[in-house]
C-alpha cells in the first residue's frame, strides 16, 4: 500500500510549472494570462535555459524581467518558474530536514509542506474509491518583515501563494484517478508564526515566510476502477 504523502508528493510533481508570454516592446513588459505563482524578485528561465529576475509584476497581465547575465535578451514564449519544494512532517521534523536539504534558501522555496498527522479513511470492496486523506498543507514563500508592511506581505508574497494553491486543485482536478474537488478550507497570513497580542514572537519554520494553509479532503479512486 503507498503511503498517503507519496501520493501528494506524485501530484505536487505534476504541477505545471511553464507560462506563456507575449513580449511587448513598446511597454518592455511580457504579457502573462496566469502569472502562477510568480513574483518580484523570483528568477523565472525561459525556453532557451536563460536566467531573468522579475523586477515587476500584475498578476494575471503581465511581467516585466531583467536578464540574470545583464544581456539583450527579452522574456518571450514559453518561460518556466522555480518548482515548489514539497517536504512532509510535523513541525520539528520538517523545520530540521528542510534546513538541511540545501544551503541556499532560494532552492528551497516556495515551499509546499504536508503537516502531519495525516488521516485516511479506507473504502471496502463495494466502493469505487480507495481512501479520503485529510491534509493539511502550507504554500510558503519568503516574506521581509523588516520592509514589508501587512498589505506587502499581502500582495507581494500571499498572492503568489493563493495562485500556487490553485495550481495544485488544478492538477487534482486533472487526475483521473482523483476525485475532483467540490469544496476546501483555507486561510492566509501576513507572517507564518506564532502570534501574540503584540504581533509575531516567533518564526514556525527557520525563516522568515508568508502564505496559505489549506485543509483539504482527497479522495482516491481504486487503482483498476471503470469510473
Amino acid at each position: 500500500m503507498i503511503e498517503a504523502s507519496e501520493y501528494i508528493k506524485g501530484l505536487v510533481s505534476s504541477i505545471d510549472n511553464s507560462l506563456v508570454g507575449s513580449y511587448d516592446s513598446a511597454s518592455g513588459k511580457t504579457l502573462v494570462c496566469n502569472t502562477k505563482w510568480a513574483r518580484v524578485g523570483k528568477e523565472i528561465t525561459d525556453s532557451l535555459n536563460r536566467k531573468f529576475k522579475i523586477t515587476q509584476i500584475g498578476y494575471d497581465e503581465f511581467i516585466i524581467a531583467d536578464p540574470v547575465s545583464g544581456g539583450p535578451e527579452v522574456l518571450d514564449g514559453t518561460c518556466y518558474l522555480i518548482n515548489p519544494f514539497f517536504i512532509t512532517g510535523t513541525k520539528k521534523a520538517t523545520n530540521m530536514e528542510w534546513t538541511l536539504a540545501d544551503s541556499n534558501l532560494e532552492n528551497r522555496l516556495p515551499l509546499i509542506w504536508l503537516l502531519e498527522v495525516i488521516s485516511e479513511t479506507g473504502y471496502g470492496r463495494g466502493s469505487s474509491l480507495e481512501k479520503d486523506i485529510e491534509t493539511r498543507l502550507f504554500f510558503l514563500d519568503e516574506t521581509d518583515p523588516s520592509q514589508y508592511y501587512t498589505k506587502d506581505h499581502r500582495e507581494q508574497v500571499v498572492i503568489p501563494m493563493q495562485k500556487l494553491m490553485l495550481e495544485l486543485l488544478k492538477q487534482i482536478d486533472e487526475d483521473r484517478m482523483y476525485q475532483s474537488v467540490e469544496n476546501y478550507r483555507y486561510k492566509t497570513f501576513s507572517r507564518f508564526g506564532v502570534e501574540q497580542e503584540t504581533g509575531v514572537v516567533e518564526n514556525i519554520l527557520d525563516a522568515n515566510l508568508s502564505g496559505v494553509a489549506l485543509e483539504l479532503t482527497l479522495s482516491r479512486y481504486k487503482q483498476n476502477c471503470k469510473c
